[in-house]
């Protein structure tokens, strides 16, 4: 049983720990408080916070937890400044009743899923206040790795591990299949915005820079220019006193200026295919040539099964294919085919094609070490390796 206190330390609930036995035989906890009083409302109080407010005061900021055992773990490990909520998501009256006591947080949820889920909607709430988060590794919380590890390597993981709203966003929305182009460009949209919000121009840099990194068929330049457009975008709707709050931003796919150097190859080989039957039939005899550019490949089938790509074909086609043929149309070549052109094209895509796969065994390695699996990263690692030896 917890007592639970008000600001002044005066008892006026209780909550208890329920086991229940799940299917698989395991017992799963979980919490009982007392009923909703004129005194107890779960969702306005928040668990140590009548202990934890000195502490918060002293050192500016508090830390929220979703369990009490959580709260008890942090201050076992010298962190005395932390508080949670009853059993419930955070609301919009909890954040209130922190704001009396600091104006910056440390959100320190488990490192499930569940607790991943939980951070991603307590973000909403608290967009008020300073805000960091600290990722639990190994979907522990924060009680099971102070067991697992110490109280001083806990302490450690609470101050130095602390990452901004955008960084958790960046692993949290990321695509699952990250080749996929439609999925590269819903996560550029969601994240631009707010990395256009943030104050320091270093980390906004760093920010685009991983995100870069992060998508194979997005560069730094580009991701800079939809990232400049989300902020004129954001001016626009300041200055029109939130007349264009409706509207909505999105990535322009159509410019060239926005293309990478693999898509630009593709795109030069494709118009020269289209344009040129022969250079059409020389691809067609070569089995294993496929266009890495999904949209790309769809044309290509085309192109093979007809020998053209007319306005019937297209109109058949999703909208994402139908801005690629467009885009693939605009490309300004010259009319005939220079000697070797064709030949440093590929060579363009090749180099290219190189360099996304090693992002992609670079991201490999990144997230094997992440989840504690060395003999993956060093697998991962090997291949990089091979790859970059290859791209000299």
């Amino acid at each position: 049983m917890f007592p639970l206190t008000d600001d002044s330390g005066r008892v006026i609930a209780f909550s208890g720990r329920l086991w229940k036995l799940t299917d698989d035989g395991s017992h799963q906890a979980k919490y009982k408080n007392s009923r909703s009083t004129r005194l107890f409302n779960k969702s306005y109080e928040l668990y140590h916070l009548d202990q934890a407010k000195t502490s918060a005061k002293k050192q500016h900021e508090m830390y929220i937890m979703e369990g009490f055992m959580d709260v008890i773990a942090a201050y076992r490990a010298g962190i005395e400044n932390a508080v949670a909520s009853m059993g419930t998501a955070l609301t919009p009256e909890h954040v209130q009743h922190l704001s009396h006591f600091t104006k910056k947080v440390i959100l320190t949820y488990d490192g499930d899923k569940a607790g991943l889920e939980a951070t991603a909607k307590a973000l909403d709430v608290l967009q008020d206040l300073e805000l960091e988060i600290v990722r639990i590794p190994d979907q522990m919380d924060p009680d099971e790795y102070l067991k697992k590890t110490s109280p001083e390597d806990l302490a450690t993981l609470l101050k130095n591990s602390r990452i901004s709203k955008v960084e958790f966003l960046m692993h949290y929305w990321k695509p699952q299949y990250i080749e996929n182009l439609q999925a590269q460009i819903e996560f550029v949209e969601k994240l631009a915005p707010m990395i256009a919000q943030t104050r320091s121009i270093t980390a906004q840099n760093t920010y685009i820079y991983k995100l870069a990194d992060l998508l194979p068929d997005f560069d730094y330049l580009q991701i800079e220019q939809i990232v400049n457009n989300s902020r004129l975008h954001q001016r626009q709707e300041a200055q029109e006193g939130g007349r264009s709050k409706t509207s909505t931003f999105s990535v322009e796919l159509l410019p060239n200026r926005g293309m990478t150097r693999l898509i630009k190859a593709e795109n030069h080989l494709l118009s020269r295919m289209k344009d040129f039957p022969m250079v059409l039939n020389d691809y067609r005899l070569r089995p294993d040539f496929v266009f890495d550019t999904p949209e790309l490949q769809i044309l290509y089938q085309l192109l093979c099964q007809n020998g053209e790509v007319t306005s019937q074909d297209l109109s058949e086609q999703p909208e994402g294919v139908q801005h690629a043929w467009y885009r693939m149309v605009e490309e300004d070549l010259p009319e005939e085919i220079a000697d070797g052109e064709l030949e440093e094209v590929e060579e363009t895509r090749n180099r290219e094609l190189l360099r996304k796969e090693s992002q992609q065994i670079g991201n490999k390695v990144k997230e094997a070490s992440s989840t504690g699996d060395a003999e993956k990263a060093l697998l991962e690692l090997e291949r990089l390796i091979a790859q970059k030896r290859r791209m000299e």
